[in-house]
């Protein structure tokens, strides 16, 4: 009786018998009029029923419990029997051992089997002397010996039924042990994977989730639990609902590149591994997705393959400085010697081919920037100053245009360490894109503040924006929108603010308008001011 778990199981089987039993007994005094108070049976039938919900709430330890159901059971067979002349009510008590026998402890068998014998003996003697009157000498001798032998055979099978449920106890509880030990792994493993992992039925709504999808996706647990939560884009819809179809049919998909949504409609490059969970019968009944954010791996691969890039067109920018550089400025003299004579019948020729030598030596200029590192003489200078000179260039440009320009300055004596040179073209090719993408008649706002570690300037216009692919595809070598763009204006911007340490954002809605931050570290000097 020392497993509680067998022991709660058998409390619970033998009250079930009582109450059952004296159901049936109160049932059997109904129809067949038997020579017994009602009352009694119906009311052991209602404190059995009370004792079921008292057991069912776990206040009470089990031991306990099965000292109640004892007691119980031997008070109901005292009762039984004085409420009767009928002698033949004492199989109740024999009843209450039968059942007492279900514990298979050998000790508890013994003291009840005295204690039953005794009580028997006792009520009988004093309800029906007239029975033990009635007994021979001979009677009573035969009688007691078949009591010590049920007696003996009793306490012989209460030992054998002890020690053989001692051996399955032990092998229950170790067995129990040991489920409860891969539970507990499991659990512990579930609860603290890094990645995502939950879990669906075959109607697609979750069952369980652990806290790495909390914090992934965004549902909590009482949000996601028993729900058909939105996980997948729209895009990638009809081909999750497919790999769900596969799935139930017993398919599984590892480490599948796709793309997931949060809770608050962010998309991120997604890793998953889906699995079918099959029961003994072989059969599909939930399904399980395992999923990692590789979101960083995304980047990374995206930061290497510009680094290529930027590495060759710094190779292809040094050939073509030295090759064509040379050259080129030969002809474009002969050209402009060519260009002194107004008379000539070829002057529009030769001021067109001017006009593309100066385009050529734009594009070996933005080369030879790309084939070499910026900051290199570094020096600490104050942004403001440049950002001032930077917008006094485009004052003109902006009245001609009728664009007007809202500005904050709000990062007073901030200083960076840097060139001051590159920073200021940075500046002017974002700007100049500023001024590019308003047709007319519109306003550009210009902020320039300090966060702790950093100096940011937003420049944001309601021209007429940009397309999601243009985006993700504006600081690609070669890449341009724009009918005598060389593809090179942004790459180098982004190569430099990369080489300051700094970093850079565009947010774009075509249509609205376009938004550039621009992130640069603040020196030491100016923290030590």
């Amino acid at each position: 009786m020392k497993n509680s778990t067998s022991l709660r199981r058998r409390n619970q089987f033998l009250l079930f018998l009582y109450t059952l039993g004296m159901f049936l007994f109160t049932f059997l005094c109904m129809i067949r009029g038997l020579d017994y108070p009602l009352a009694a049976p119906i009311i052991f039938v209602i404190i059995g029923g009370i004792f079921s919900i008292i057991f069912a709430t776990k206040k009470l330890s089990e031991p306990l419990n099965a000292a109640l159901i004892i007691l119980l059971l031997n008070i109901t067979g005292v009762v039984t029997l004085i409420n009767t002349d009928n002698p033949f009510y004492v199989l109740f008590l024999i009843f209450d051992l039968l059942l007492i026998s279900l514990y298979f402890s050998f000790i508890l068998n013994v003291v009840m089997l005295i204690v039953t014998f005794l009580e028997t003996g006792l009520l009988t003697y004093w309800l029906f002397p007239e029975l033990w009157r009635a007994l021979s000498s001979e009677q009573l001798f035969w009688l007691l010996i078949s009591i010590l032998f049920l007696i003996t055979f009793s306490l012989v099978q209460a030992l054998y039924l002890h020690a053989s449920n001692r051996s399955i106890e032990r092998k229950n509880v170790s067995m129990e042990k040991e489920f409860e030990s891969k539970e507990g792994y499991l659990k512990l493993f579930f609860e603290n994977a890094k990645d995502s992992i939950a879990v669906f039925d075959l109607d697609n709504k979750v069952i369980a989730a652990n806290p790495a999808f909390v914090k992934l996706y965004g549902w909590s647990l009482e949000e996601s639990i028993g729900q058909q939560i939105p996980m997948v884009p729209p895009d990638y819809y009809e081909a999750s609902k497919k790999r769900i179809t596969n799935m139930v049919a017993g398919e599984s998909f590892d480490l599948l590149q796709t793309k997931d949504m949060k809770k608050d409609g962010t998309i991120f490059d997604a890793e998953v591994t889906l699995s079918p969970i099959f029961d003994a019968n072989g059969q599909v009944i939930a399904t399980s997705v395992i999923t990692r954010d590789v979101s960083y791996r995304k980047e990374a691969e995206e930061l290497r393959v510009q680094s290529e890039k930027l590495k060759v067109a710094g190779e292809i920018a040094a050939g073509v400085a030295h090759e064509v550089k040379n050259p080129l400025s030969v002809i474009s003299g002969f050209v402009q010697m060519m260009n002194e004579d107004v008379n000539s019948p070829y002057t529009y020729y030769t001021k067109l081919i001017k006009s593309e030598i100066d385009r050529i030596n734009l594009i070996i200029s933005e080369f030879l920037v790309l084939s070499k590192p910026h900051a290199q003489d570094a020096k600490d200078f104050n942004i403001e100053h440049i950002l001032q000179d930077m917008l006094a260039l485009f004052k003109l440009e902006m009245d001609v245009k009728n664009i007007t320009i809202h500005e904050v300055w709000d990062a007073p004596n901030a200083i960076i360490k840097g060139d001051a040179n590159q920073i200021k073209q940075v500046f002017i090719n974002i700007f100049k894109n500023a001024i590019e993408a308003i047709e007319a008649e519109g306003h550009i706002d210009f902020a320039m503040t300090t966060t702790t570690t950093h100096v940011v300037v937003k420049i944001s216009d309601n021209g007429i924006g940009m397309k999601k692919d243009v985006v993700d595809n504006i600081f690609q070598p070669f890449y341009t929108t724009k009918e005598k763009g060389t593809g090179l204006g942004m790459m180098i911007t982004e190569k430099i603010i990369h080489e300051h340490k700094g970093d850079i954002k565009i947010k774009s809605t075509y249509g609205v308008g376009t938004e550039f931050t621009i992130l640069l570290p603040l020196s030491t000097i100016f923290y030590n001011n």
